[in-house]
């Protein structure tokens, strides 16, 4: 364990073997940093917060708040400049592992974060959303609230998300569609589904019926029906 000099380390925070805290640290009580983490200076961290291994935290990333809810984070991840995560009094956020989340990144409160994902700078997730495994959100996205971001998606820059968005798709524009199979998934399996889910006219019902019912299933268009049943309307802006 290595600690700066400058570092406050409160005697409640438990840092492991192995783990380096830089310069003008702050880590407050309830704070317990993994082994292998390393934090770059000026990094503030107030508990109940946790920290697996082996995490990256770039200089001037904010984790939790004075008399704020709980974090749980995992393994391998990578928090560049100014990152912050939020979690309210009472609530918990999670972030899992080997994600990367860019320079102002903001996570608030409640959120789950799977494993795998890539936050583009600036983007912002808002509160109560699920972000599942190995999504791309690129930079200047703001995520409304109470949202779903599928596994394997990716939502292009500058993108304002105020609906649910479908697994292995890529979704642009204003208001927000389906525009094609994120080009990093693709394969004719999936072309096709999209073609169904998004092309034809079909309801999300009915078009999940008409992909469950294909010859040649596979598990990527296992999840895009089961998001299909589950779809929410989308909501009428407000005037």
């Amino acid at each position: 364990m290595t600690v700066h000099p400058s570092a406050l380390v409160d005697p409640q925070a438990v840092v492991a073997e192995g783990a380096e805290i830089g310069p003008f640290c702050v880590l407050g009580p309830g704070v317990r940093i993994g082994p292998g983490c390393r934090l770059g200076p000026r990094v503030t961290i107030y508990g109940p917060v946790v920290l697996g291994r082996d995490n990256l935290l770039h200089p001037q990333v904010t984790l939790g708040k004075p008399d704020g809810g709980a974090i749980q984070i995992g393994d391998g991840n990578v928090f560049r400049e100014f990152s912050n995560v939020d979690a309210a009094r009472g609530i918990t956020t999670r972030i899992g592992s080997r994600n990367l989340l860019g320079t102002w990144v903001a996570v608030l409160s409640g959120s789950f974060v799977g494993n795998g994902v890539r936050v583009g700078a600036y983007s912002v997730i808002g509160e109560n959303n699920i972000v599942e495994d190995d999504a791309w959100i690129e930079g200047l996205c703001v995520i409304e609230a109470n949202r779903r971001i599928g596994r394997g998606s990716r939502i292009r820059s500058m993108a304002p998300v105020a609906v649910d968005v479908p697994p292995y798709m890529c979704v642009d524009g204003h208001p927000l569609e389906v525009q094609s199979v994120n080009p990093r998934r693709r394969t004719p399996v999936l072309d096709n589904a999209f073609e169904i889910a998004f092309r034809s006219g079909l309801s999300p019902a009915e078009a999940a019926r008409r992909l469950g019912k294909l010859p040649e299933a596979s598990p990527e268009v296992e999840a895009l029906a089961e998001f299909l049943k589950a779809a929410r309307p989308v909501e009428a802006p407000l005037d």
